[in-house]
């Protein structure tokens, strides 16, 4: 049994690898695509493009010399007892490092034909470029085995400077970017490498992979796989649990609170909502307050979000405060799930619990009118504001849903059933959902 376990974690490994040199060549092809553009490049490769198109060294020499410094700064924020703890993760960035700068020069030797000349050719190249790019960081991310010196040293200076890493990923970019059009003017008298094309990057790239994550789960199966010597009966789908629990995601003002606890009454099993909010404060370790103003929403714009995320590595890994509340409250969902039949509301809980079985998905929806009459009966909206704050309320929850989950908040096909609450009563929604619960 030993055996089998080495062997599967030796065969996952090699799998995660695979996936990860492939994601370094994709990435590479990515920035080189956008650098062939002649519309600026990534910031991180700004420096090095702009040393390249003045000297007689290669992008991905300079490349690797960046990354060199990057690593030595590392070491110098680490300290000796980091740099014990991080041993691994640091030494593994120098082959890393050393092969996407082989991958840059091949896959610019690759691209020198292309020379393109109008306007739209380059813009469709540029395009092209983020598309791979954040192909490559997906795979990166599912890889799951290493991170490259540009995002790992920010990990290091959000720890040590107790910042957000968006923060700092904002302060680390216009500085290499400031570094990068200096040198090009100490050089050439011009700006060079930094231009529109920098700034489609920065807004397209996030967005692009958390388009394209989600799609890339047949990997994650692929990596996991189990090996040949393992028996049928470890690969078997699991067996259904004894209880139930229901999801009910919910527009502002559709009545999710109300119908989920007159359900939870009627099966007599506990309800969580904003209840919730204690013991994802304790599975966190951050205040009760702190909790509830990141509760189902985003501090930010969705779009900034997507530009500054943290996607070079699983949100389970991430220095951000609120994908760190996201795991936290994950794992209380899922806790709650294990533990008996209950009714959750909101908070991506169908997403949470997408693959435990015995689960059922509801989502609620109702007319802008209903919904601004609730909010002014149910909860005090002055009802001049009411419909404008239905309106950036339910905004706020697609934008966190679909930050965390890539997918449509409110699409039928999330979901067991959706219902309108402003056709249907509340006891008639309550008695519908009940009668989707299989008799044990």
């Amino acid at each position: 049994m030993d055996m089998d376990r080495n062997i599967r974690s030796k065969q996952e490994k090699t799998r995660r690898y695979i996936v990860f040199f492939i994601s370094l060549f994709i990435m590479s092809f990515g920035v080189s695509l956008v650098t062939r553009s002649l519309m600026g490049t990534s910031p991180i490769s700004s420096v090095p493009y702009v040393w390249s198109l003045n000297t007689a060294l290669s992008m991905g020499t300079y490349i690797i010399f960046l990354n060199a410094i990057l690593i030595i700064a590392q070491l110098l924020m680490l300290g000796r007892r980091g740099i014990r703890d991080s041993k691994v993760e640091l030494l593994m960035q120098v082959p890393v490092s050393l092969l996407f700068g082989v991958f840059i020069d091949i896959t610019m030797s690759i691209l020198s034909f292309w020379h393109p000349a109008l306007y739209y050719e380059k813009l469709i190249s540029c395009i092209l470029g983020c598309c791979f790019m954040a192909l490559g960081i997906a795979l990166e991310v599912v890889a799951d085995v290493c991170m490259n010196s540009g995002e790992y040293v920010l990990h290091i200076a959000s720890r040590k400077l107790k910042k957000e890493f968006g923060t700092m990923k904002i302060m680390f970019d216009v500085t290499l970017l400031v570094i990068a059009v200096g040198c090009s003017w100490i050089f050439a008298g011009r700006i060079d490498g930094v231009r529109e094309g920098t700034i489609i990057v920065a807004i397209l790239t996030g967005p692009l992979v958390r388009l394209i994550r989600p799609r890339l789960r047949f990997i994650d199966k692929w990596e996991e796989a189990p090996s040949a010597h393992q028996g049928a009966e470890t690969s078997s789908v699991p067996a259904p649990t004894p209880h139930t629990v229901i999801t009910i995601g919910r527009e502002y003002g559709s009545g999710g609170h109300e119908i989920g606890e007159m359900l939870a009454k009627r099966l007599g099993v506990p309800f969580y909502d904003n209840a919730m909010m204690e013991m994802v404060a304790q599975e966190s370790g951050f205040s009760e307050h702190t909790v509830r103003a990141y509760d189902q929403k985003l501090p930010h714009s969705l779009l900034f979000e997507m530009i500054t995320q943290d996607f070079s590595v699983p949100v389970e890994r991430s220095m951000s405060r609120k994908d760190a509340l996201f795991v936290a409250q994950s794992r209380v969902i899922r806790r709650l799930a294990q533990q008996g039949s209950c009714v959750i509301v909101g908070r991506c809980s169908d997403y949470v619990l997408r693959d435990c079985p015995g689960c059922i998905h509801i989502f609620l929806h109702a007319s802008p009118q209903h919904k601004a009459r609730r909010a002014v009966e149910f909860y005090g909206i002055p009802i001049e504001k009411a419909a404008a704050t239905v309106a950036q309320t339910n905004s706020i929850r697609r934008d966190h849903y679909a930050y965390y989950t890539g997918k449509t908040w409110g699409d039928p096909k999330n979901y067991n059933a959706v219902y309108d609450t402003s056709t249907l009563s509340t006891a008639a929604v309550v008695a519908s959902i009940a009668a989707l619960i299989p008799e044990k």
